[in-house]
């Protein structure tokens, strides 16, 4: 078993590698997002994990790798990573933008008015929310269709496969997650009742649906990043073990399989991707966090050479 999980792992290893060279800029680090000051933050995304002073004057960091005129002022809040050249798009209380992932440059905006929760689509498209509710988009942010008419620029998303997952933020659908066909638009099945207003929506590597509960004052529940068992919500990494309020993106890293968490309050966390046990924190912002995002997602979360690897991680940590 444990020469078959090697093998996996080399073939990623090599996959990993052919496709970093391909990639521009540095798909090996994490970058973070700010709605307050409209900032993005680069970090490498091992140890010691250092901060990557970027080209840009900013207000939370001295040197930021895209500062607010480059982002625009839309109250960034949740992005993703899309297209040819696989640049960041950041949804925001007012608009989207593109940001160049090399060099942090303004490249574009489009989808306006609030559109806080894009997510990229299994064809490469961004889904984002609008008037309308979801919408697809082209990288080039030519408007495709309305996905679904549920919602609107509040709108939230993941995608496992074709299966596309859209909560509120505003609270549109209650404390609720949807579950459509992204091919079709049609439903997919009953709303998934969530016991906390979700912050941001992902697939981990274990192929569950994870969302990020903020606002604990509003609930009986820690804040931190939760698990849907298909029945159940269960507390995955605890957002209360160490300081800050609570997150607001997370993201796992797609080597290590560590999970990060970006707080309100501006820690940077990092715990057990496989277990959810707490390991540090990576640096605090002196500012409001929003999002984390990897450039680089090799092999795709709740791909069978993930789970291989996620297996033989928790193994090697057992015996260690």
């Amino acid at each position: 078993m444990v020469s078959r999980v090697l093998s996996v792992l080399a073939v990623v290893g090599t996959a990993s590698l052919c496709l970093a060279s391909s990639f521009p800029g540095n798909p090996a680090d994490m970058y973070l997002t700010s709605d307050i000051a409209n900032e993005v933050y680069q970090y490498e995304r091992t140890s010691p994990w250092a901060y990557v002073p970027g080209t840009y004057a900013g207000t939370a960091k001295p040197q930021v790798f895209s500062n607010a005129s480059q982002v625009q002022p839309i109250g960034m809040y949740l992005g993703c990573v899309a297209g040819p050249a696989q640049n960041f798009y950041l949804g925001g209380f007012s608009d989207l933008t593109v940001i160049d992932s090399v060099t942090g440059a303004y490249i574009s905006t489009f989808a306006t008015g609030p559109r806080i929760g894009p997510a990229t689509a299994p064809n490469g498209n961004i889904v984002v929310g609008g008037p309308t509710g979801s919408v697809e988009y082209t990288p080039g942010g030519a408007f495709v269709r309305t996905v679904h008419a549920s919602g609107n620029g509040y709108n939230l998303h993941a995608f496992d496969g074709n299966l596309m997952y859209t909560s509120n933020w505003a609270g549109s659908f209650g404390f609720a997650i949807k579950q459509n066909f992204f091919a079709s638009g049609l439903s997919a099945g009953p709303d998934i009742a969530c016991p906390f207003e979700p912050q941001k929506l992902a697939i981990g590597p274990d192929g569950a649906l994870y969302a990020a509960n903020l606002y604990q004052a509003s609930t009986s529940l820690p804040a931190g990043v939760y698990r849907y068992s298909g029945s159940a919500w269960t507390l995955f990494a605890d957002g209360e073990v160490n300081t800050g309020t609570g997150p607001h993106g997370f993201a796992w890293d797609p080597v290590s399989l560590d999970l990060y968490l970006a707080f309100q309050t501006g820690e940077i966390e990092r715990y057990n991707g496989i277990t959810g046990v707490y390991l540090s924190q990576i640096d605090i912002v002196p500012t409001k966090l929003t999002d984390l995002l990897f450039k680089q997602v090799v092999p795709a979360p709740g791909a069978a050479g993930l789970l291989a690897i996620g297996g033989l991680l928790v193994a090697r940590r057992r015996r260690n």
